[in-house]
């Protein structure tokens, strides 16, 4: 295990040289950004939270869109899924699509946690995505403040781009929360998923500091 793991860290220093530049020259997040499958659209060094606004497919359409359509497989991944709910379909996408993730299956909340940790500390890892939609709302609200709160710094340290989709506002120190809406029905169950993904938009809730 350890000799794989330091095989991929190589591979992920090679892959990204400079994978943890700031967003610009501020950090900050832009609203020009091309929203929302772009890795520059989360702010480097922080948390960012996606959820959709009521039921629906956004939340997959984003993963769809930061996958895009390859023809051919990339050699190494472009970023890191921590499936919380081990509710990813890979079935669902092609090869080469897959091949730009590394996918991490998980049963609960606290190993999405664990697992996601481990590769914000690594700083090898420029983006790491954790998918928490999927997991009971009550697992989720245990979770102590203060482990958000370390994530955020050790993300602060590695300037990795963290992003956690969830349904509902979960996190509070997040650096960015974006609310997702896809004009989508089961009349479109059959459609392309790129007429889909040209109906999905995306806009930014103002956060609660604390004092």
């Amino acid at each position: 295990m350890a000799v794989a793991l330091e095989e991929l860290r190589k591979q992920l220093r090679e892959k990204f040289p400079q994978a943890h530049a700031a967003l610009g020259e501020t950090g900050r997040f832009s609203p020009t950004a091309v929203m929302p499958f772009s890795v520059a659209t989360f702010p480097a060094g922080g948390i960012s939270e996606v959820m959709p606004e009521g039921a629906g497919s956004s939340l997959g359409l984003l993963l769809a869109g930061l996958m895009g359509e390859p023809i051919q497989p990339v050699s190494l991944p472009e970023f890191i899924l921590v499936d919380g709910g081990d509710g990813f379909d890979p079935a669902s996408f092609t090869e080469a699509a897959c091949s730009k993730l590394l996918w991490l299956r998980c049963n609960s909340a606290l190993e999405m946690l664990r697992v996601g940790e481990l590769f914000v500390k690594d700083g090898n890892v420029p983006f790491v995505l954790l998918d928490a939609a999927s997991l009971p709302s009550g697992e989720l609200q245990a979770v102590p403040a203060s482990v958000w709160w370390r994530l955020r710094q050790l993300a602060e340290r590695t300037a990795c781009r963290l992003v956690v989709l969830t349904s509902f506002p979960l996190i509070p120190c997040s650096s960015l929360r974006l609310v997702l809406t896809a004009n989508v029905s089961l009349e479109d169950f059959d459609s392309p998923r790129r007429d889909l993904l040209g109906r999905l938009a995306a806009h930014r809730e103002r956060l609660r500091r604390a004092t």
